[in-house]
């Protein structure tokens, strides 16, 4: 998805959330849920969120980061352009691949380590807010939730109301805070099914195999001699072991099968971390993060970024 001037035509830009209208804005929270649960994959949710949080809760703006070690990358911008008079430079720089520290005193940081929404209201936005990004984005306060799985912080979501009668508020911390909670719990149901899918097609696949192993072994009885007999019989029995190449499902595998640096790679992707991200990274070029994934995916026998991420989830972040 790429940011839009003007609102999508199926998610509608209401009103800045009234007194007692919080629970209408839950309900529009929980329907905008329901569509990034049918997304497809993890990379189209992630491109999605954006635009369904702005729709939702009726910000202008709405961005979500990954978090990659000690820094976090923004990744994709909405914005309403009618609206937001930094629309272009801000887009920019989140094109850009910019990585930003966690440094002390930043509201990011605090999202890591506690795990919870924050405000950074007005009165706070020249300390609690990374400089370079706020004279960017020219925002006067913006709310901002972490997206948290088994534990970790892998993810931000931001938003604000810049070009609004009324900046962020209280209540709008609480309702960055419900979408994201939910949100991690989508995203990490649909890197689940990618692998389940995965494993479904390398089954089938393995089956189709087998059969055609069978269909060469037949032979008509009176055929085989007693030489021929023996020589079936050890191919036979070669026919019944696992192949010795070729991809294989992740669960026959009983060690990691990358290589360190392929292991590195893998795990700023699993943090959502673009190619080009990975690349600034760890200081390599595009075209050898892209040759790293492609030995990933072989590897794993997986032929999706979702469902490597799944596989390495399942390790537990710690297979090395």
């Amino acid at each position: 998805m790429t940011p839009s001037s003007s609102p999508s035509s199926r998610i509608p830009a209401p009103a800045r959330p009234g007194p007692g209208s919080f629970g209408e804005a839950r309900v529009r929270v929980r329907e905008s849920l329901r569509r990034l649960g049918v997304s497809g994959s993890a990379d189209r949710l992630r491109a999605c969120v954006p635009e369904e949080l702005a729709g939702a809760c009726g910000f202008t703006r709405a961005m979500i980061s990954a978090v990659c070690g000690s820094r976090w990358v923004p990744l994709h911008l909405y914005t309403q352009e009618d609206l937001d008079p930094a629309a272009t430079g801000f887009r920019a720089y989140v094109a850009s691949g910019a990585e930003i520290p966690l440094a002390n005193l930043l509201a990011e940081t605090e999202m890591v380590r506690r795990r919870t929404a924050v405000l950074v209201p007005p009165p706070l936005i020249g300390t609690r807010a990374f400089r370079p990004i706020i004279e960017v984005a020219r925002s006067p306060a913006y709310v901002a939730a972490p997206l948290v799985i088994k534990g970790r912080t892998v993810g931000f979501v931001h938003a604000d109301r810049v070009g609004q009668s009324t900046v962020v508020d209280e209540g709008d911390r609480r309702l960055v805070r419900a979408f994201a909670d939910e949100l991690a719990v989508v995203y990490e149901r649909i890197c689940w099914e990618e692998w389940l899918a995965e494993r479904a097609r390398l089954a089938t696949a393995e089956m189709r195999r087998a059969a055609t192993s069978l269909q060469r072994l037949e032979r008509p009885a009176e055929a085989v001699t007693p030489l021929a007999a023996a020589a079936q019989q050890g191919s036979t029995i070669a026919a019944a072991a696992p192949p010795e190449t070729g991809p294989r499902p992740p669960e026959r595998r009983t060690r990691n099968p990358l290589t360190e640096r392929e292991w590195e790679v893998l795990e700023h992707v699993a943090d959502g971390a673009t190619n080009r991200v990975v690349a600034h990274r760890l200081t390599l070029s595009e075209e050898t993060v892209k040759s790293h994934m492609r030995n990933v995916l072989r590897k794993l026998g997986v032929s999706t970024r979702g469902a490597a991420v799944a596989w390495y989830l399942e390790m537990g972040r710690s297979g090395r």
